[in-house]
Formats: C-alpha cells, structure tokens, sequence
C-alpha cells in the first residue's frame, strides 16, 4: 500500500514554464482513426498515461499494427488496416481496468472487427453503466452479450454493417464518439439520432476535430449544441501521416487554478488556445467569477473542471451553484460526492445537488485555515482528477496529505513532481520607488534572506553602456535610456533574482506590462519631503532645471500613481530599517496562501491569453439576470 504523500504548501508565488501532457481524450481518438486509415500515422506527444498506454496494449491484442518509437516522448506509430479474422473461437480478453474512454471506444471497434472479444475492466469499471451504447449497437445488428449494461461484454465482431439507430447520450458524450469513430469503416454508413440531451457536447467537437484531420466529414447541423442526427458514410480514413497531440487542458485546470489564487504564473509551450477541448474555457469562468456575488455555472463542456472550479470559488465572495454535472457521478469516482467530502474536511463550505455543487466562497478563509495546526489525509478514491485537486489545495494549505497519489499516471504521470517544481521557481522579486529611497540597500539584503541574487538595473545599464547613468543620458537622451532600461530589465525578468529598478523605470509602459507580468513588486514608500532630504543628504545630481523641492514634488505627483498601480506590496516608511526585511519577508511568504483574496484583483493575463469564446455562452449567469445576459 503506496504512503499518503505530504504536499508543502507554497512559500511564494511562483513563475516558470513547461509543456502539459498530451490529451489522453484526443490521442486516444487519433489511435482508433488511425488504426482505420490508409497508411502509417506517427504520433507525437502522445503521452503514455494509463489510458493511452490500455488503449494501445488492446488493440494490439485485437491485431492492430502499432508499436511505441518512444514511449517516454509519447512518440507511437500507428500502420492501418483492420485486422483479419482470428481463427480461435475462444474470446481474447480486452481488460480496461478503469478507463472509460477505452472501454466505450472499443466497444462500437469490436462490433466491427472480425474476432470474439471480451472487454473487461476493474471493479469500478464494471459498476459504470453502458447500456446505453449497448442498446443502441445492438439495434443495428451488432452481436453483444453484457450484464444487464454493464461489463464483461462478450462481443462476436465483423457483424455489425452500421445502419439507422436512436442513442441516448445524456450519460456520457462518449457513447456518440464511440460510434462515430467506427462509422467511416461501416458497410452501409451511420445515422444517429439522440433521444436526449447530449453531455459534453465539446467532446463531440474534438472527436469531429480528429476525424476532420483523417479526412472525414460529419453531417450534422451547423450548431452542434442543436444537433440531434449524426451521419458518417461508408468511406476511407486517410492517414495526415504524422499527428501532433495537443497539451491537455484538462490537466492544465489545476495549474489555471493555483496560478490565480497565488498570483503566479506559468507559460504553457504546447497549450492551443482555440483547441476544441472545452475544459479551456476554465479561464473564462474564472474570469466571469473574479468579481464578487452569486452565480450559477453551467459546467456541461467542462465536466472534468468542476472540481478545480469548485476550488477557486471557495475562496471568492458570495455562492456559486455549479450545474450541468450530473454524470460526474459515473467517472472514475462519484466526483460530486467525493469533493464535497473531502473539501468539508478543511473547513471549506461546499454541499452536494443532484446536478452539481453549491459554494458559499469566503475570502478570509485560506488565512484562517492557515494558522490552524490540523492535518487531513485526503481521499481520491482512486481517481486522478481528484488527486490533482488535492495537490493544489495542499499547495495553499498546510497540513494536506493525498492518499494514493500514483493514480494521476491515469492521465498525468509527472503532476505532482511537476507541482513540486514550483518550489524552485520562485517569481521575480522587483523594488520599485523614488531616487534615493533605499531600493537597493533593501534589494541586498532581501536577497540575502531569500538566498537568492540581486541586481541593481542601473548599475547593469552603466556596464552595458560603459559609462555611468548621467553621462549616458546626456549624450543620448531619455527615450534612448529608458530603451537601454527597458532591455536590461527584460533580460533579468528570466529568473529569479530581486532586481531595485531605477526610480523612473515604471514611467515607460512596456516596462510597467513587463513587471506586473512577471514579478512580484515592492514599492519603498516616501514622501516628497523625505526624498528631497535624502537627497540633498546623498548630493544625488538633479534630473531638470527645476529647483530640487519643485522636481521632487513633480516626481512625486507623476510617479506615485504609477508607484501604487503596479505595488503587490507597499512598504511603508515608518517601518524601521532595521525591521524591514523582516517584515516583507512575513508578507512575502504569506502571498501564496491568500494572494489578493481579500481585493479580488486577479491577473489572468498572467495566466494564459485570452481566448475566443467556446462553448461559455451558457457558463455562467448571475441569478438576478437572464441566464444568457452579460454577468
């Protein structure tokens, strides 16, 4: 039995970047296209999770031509062609442990394949209901013995020509993917008509994404969520030859989250912002739910989401009802059930529906969770959505261990030493302020403390220029200088380091996007008094023709704005020298647990890009509204 692992919690924000996973949703619908097409596919990013690597080691069972080129890069070749009839009449077991979507998926495949099948899965799989598919299968003359809807199944393959047949889809999209898939290799076509409502509709869309890519078309109406008959005619996959899987959203949730409660952030190198996977539109409900107040959250394209959802408005104010959920209770664990359990336990108020979740967000809570000393093992049941959310709670709150936490190799092998890194990568610390305030005398010793380099921008900006600060400005002017500037602190942006800028710095725009992008930013406050005594103290040269008190007091009126727009934390002046590095220290290492909660200010241009609409007309409305107004 694998030990409960502890997680640690932050100490700072963090800033770094690395790729995602591929789609397991995606792959595993590229290798069934793939295996019914015309000639050889390479796969690339492939990422060998549990359910890429059941789906691959079954059908080749089955006779299909696929082999790994490089299992640890993800890189898989695929040569086409359904296989010919297995002599044996014994049936050729095809054990799916838990993964649904392999199960649903070679379900319709073995109704086409020549062959006595037996799909098989662990206790959990086998209590999952697939009735539904089943039926609809065997309407149109597919051979399958099941156990009243659910597994084993004992499938005689080759029978099935395709046909008309009605499906209820409102357990699972992937019932209709199942059969899609399959439909360009059938005899006489495939017309599916829904006679329900269709879960997840942004899966269908990927699945369509795929076939389009092997060159099939789906006839169906324009709008998908208003589509009810599907057709697919008798035709030929034609192989792209080489298949470049895309990072995986859904993995990418919990990371969207922690990001946004810490102020962090992470550049995503294989994240397709138009992708059709509907769980990016993550991002924008996060975006819709950043201001205060109640709402409610359709989650029916982002079902694997709810639970990361779950998490960023337990921190926010006012209740969010989550909806659209229902057959979350079917995945891997009861999700519903399961994350309301679990997150009761830390004192986060969140009750089950028959549909979803209700949260009654509290901003204060992560600062008042964090003082307590209790610790809690949490339960993922098994299930790697599950696990991946306990490891984000337990970066913010102390005390959290993750029972089981080798079942994310479901779909994420890596995530919790990738969530480990983020130790390591420390956001860049910036002090910014007016001329002789002691930016970089704090800047030392800040560093010092958090054993980590300073750099004064000046000081690199004389060695670049070759001459000190004052002659260079003289010679050049201030647009030039401020380009020079604007450079110099672009390249120390890209680790981290504790950086004093120049006091005039955050007049240039791209300077002031550049930093409240990337770092965590000090402002060392003084008055306009207490600058023009520093700096007659220091004899620093003038910077115009004004009288000194007349220059500082302009300086002063046109920076401070700037100064407190972009501060994360202001250090006031009455803080004693001695005790100033002490306490922004205590803040600093207090800002991953309850970054601006308590203001709601989130900076999701830190996240990713904003991307086009998909699949959030629905997502969210306030409750005094109209579902679909503007919220």
């Amino acid at each position: 039995m694998q030990n409960p692992l502890a997680i640690a919690p932050l100490s700072l924000p963090f800033a770094t970047s690395f790729a995602m996973p591929g789609s397991k949703s995606m792959a595993n619908r590229a290798i069934i296209a793939a295996c019914l097409a015309e000639g050889k596919t390479i796969m690339t990013n492939a990422t060998a999770c549990d359910d890429v690597v059941l789906m691959v080691k079954n059908l080749q069972l089955m006779g299909f031509n696929l082999r790994w080129i490089d299992e640890a890069k993800g890189e898989l070749e695929v040569i086409g062609g359904i296989p010919p009839a297995k002599t044996s009449d014994e049936f050729v077991e095809l054990f799916c442990e838990n993964a649904g979507t392999t199960v649903r998926f070679l379900t319709s495949l073995a109704c086409l394949v020549p062959g006595r099948w037996m799909i098989t899965g662990n206790e959990h799989m086998s209590k999952r209901p697939i009735g539904n598919l089943i039926q609809t299968l065997q309407s149109m003359g597919a051979d399958i013995e099941d156990s009243s809807g659910y597994l084993p199944l004992r499938i005689r393959g080759g029978k099935w020509k395709g046909g008309e047949a009605q499906l209820d889809a409102s357990k699972s999209s992937q019932f209709l993917s199942s059969l899609l898939l399959v439909a360009p290799k059938l005899e006489k076509g495939l017309s599916i008509t829904l006679t329900s409502t269709l879960a997840s509709p942004s899966y269908i869309e990927l699945t369509e994404q795929i076939m389009n890519t092997f060159g099939v078309q789906i006839d169906r109406d324009a709008d998908l969520e208003k589509a009810n008959t599907f057709f697919v005619h008798n035709q030929n996959y034609t192989s792209p030859s080489v298949v470049a899987i895309e990072g995986d959203w859904s993995a990418a949730g919990a990371f969207l989250v922690l990001s946004a409660l810490t102020g962090s952030s992470i550049d995503y190198s294989n994240l397709n912002f138009t992708s059709s996977q509907g769980d990016r539109s993550l991002v924008d409900g996060m975006k819709a739910l950043s201001e205060p107040g109640d709402y409610t959250v359709d989650c029916t394209d982002l079902p694997d989401q709810v639970m990361n959802l779950a998490l960023f408005c337990a921190f926010r104010s006012g209740t969010v009802t989550i909806t659209g959920a229902k057959n979350l209770r079917i995945k891997e664990c009861d999700r519903l059930a399961v994350t309301a359990s679990e997150l009761s336990k830390v004192g986060i108020d969140i009750k089950e529906h028959d549909d979803g979740l209700i949260i009654k967000g509290n901003p204060s809570l992560l600062a008042s969770i964090g003082q307590t000393s209790k610790s809690h093992v949490l339960d993922p049941h098994d299930d790697h959505r599950m696990a991946m959310l306990f490891g984000v709670l337990g970066s913010l709150v102390p005390g959290i261990s993750v029972k089981n936490p080798s079942c994310v190799s479901k779909s994420y092998p890596q995530f919790f030493a990738d969530l480990a890194s983020l130790h390591h990568h420390i956001k860049p610390i910036v002090i910014i302020g007016m001329r002789a305030s002691g930016k970089s005398n704090l800047g030392r010793r800040l560093a010092s403390s958090l054993h980590i380099p300073f750099i004064d921008t000046d000081t690199m900006i004389m060695k670049k220029a070759g001459m000190p600060v004052a002659e260079f400005v003289a010679q050049n002017g201030w647009p030039v200088f401020r380009e020079l500037e604007e450079e110099v602190i672009a390249e120390n942006l890209k680790s981290c380091h504790v950086l004093a800028l120049g006091g005039g710095a955050i007049e240039s725009e791209a300077t002031r996007k550049l930093i409240k992008k990337n770092a965590i930013i000090i402002w060392v406050q003084t008055t306009a008094k207490g600058t023009l005594e520093r700096l007659q103290i220091a004899k620093r040269p003038q910077l115009t023709d004004l009288p000194l008190e007349q220059e500082v007091a302009q300086l002063h009126e046109r920076r401070d704005p700037l100064y407190a727009q972009l501060s994360t934390i202001a250090l006031p002046d009455t803080v004693p020298f001695g005790q100033q590095v002490a306490w922004l220290s205590a803040r600093l290492q207090s800002m991953a647990r309850y970054f601006n909660l308590h203001t709601r200010q989130y900076d999701f241009s830190s996240i990713v890009p904003t991307a086009k609409p998909h699949f959030t007309k629905r997502l969210i409305h306030h409750p005094s509204r109209p579902p679909h107004s503007k919220s």
